[in-house]
């Protein structure tokens, strides 16, 4: 048999060679991998969570000693909405996988529910957590302006230039660190989420196709 004929053997051999996975070591597999992109979302959400919870005191007793004004206490109702929105979430994320069943086919359907609704949280994250945030931080700091212009007066015309330069520094040091921050989050987005999501819908669409081969 000369080489060419071997190798058109060999292919054809291999043409007809079927890969068999265990369906219930696939399904053990699925779900560590589910458990392990959890645990990681749930210590995200005790990070964000605990840290706004940890700054209302904080940020109550910067307000009272060095006697800032009402705007400043804006932050604290923005600190609690971004800290009961995650709680809520996770908490409706929690009952929702709760009913999916013990199939394999099922297991991999809620992860992919579950990536998705990281995916749209965090596309989404500019409403929920970035707006707040910088309209809080904004109105403090055009109301602090306000009352230093107010105590300057219109005589000091460098005076004011000079306040109307470093506010405008501050928001534009604010909007570059709200920036980087939804950068990061649609980063994410991109590299490991969307992955991830393409890697289920794959093995979904060979379940699929096992099924109606069967």
């Amino acid at each position: 048999m000369s080489p060419d004929n071997l190798q058109q053997a060999w292919q054809s051999q291999l043409a007809q060679v079927q890969l068999t996975i265990d369906p219930d070591l696939l399904l053990k597999e699925v779900r560590r991998n589910q458990q392990a992109f959890m645990a990681a979302i749930f210590w995200r959400d005790v990070r964000e969570v605990g840290l706004s919870l940890l700054l209302i005191p904080v940020w109550i007793t910067m307000g009272v000693k060095i006697g800032l004004p009402w705007t400043w206490y804006l932050t604290i109702p923005v600190l609690l909405w971004v800290a009961g929105y995650m709680l809520l979430d996770r908490a409706r994320q929690n009952r929702q996988s709760r009913v999916s069943g013990e199939s394999l086919r099922n297991c991999v359907e809620s992860s992919r529910a579950q990536v998705e609704h990281q995916i749209w949280l965090l596309r989404n994250v500019h409403w929920w957590y970035l707006l707040p945030i910088s309209l809080s931080v904004t109105a403090f700091v055009l109301h602090i302006t306000l009352l230093m212009a107010w105590q300057i007066g219109s005589g000091e015309m460098w005076a004011l230039a000079l306040l109307a330069v470093i506010v405008a520094l501050m928001l534009g040091i604010v909007t570059i660190v709200l920036v980087m921050v939804y950068r990061l989050n649609q980063d994410a987005i991109r590299l490991v989420l969307e992955p991830r999501r393409q890697e289920l819908e794959t093995l979904i669409g060979s379940l699929r196709d096992e099924v109606s081969a069967h």
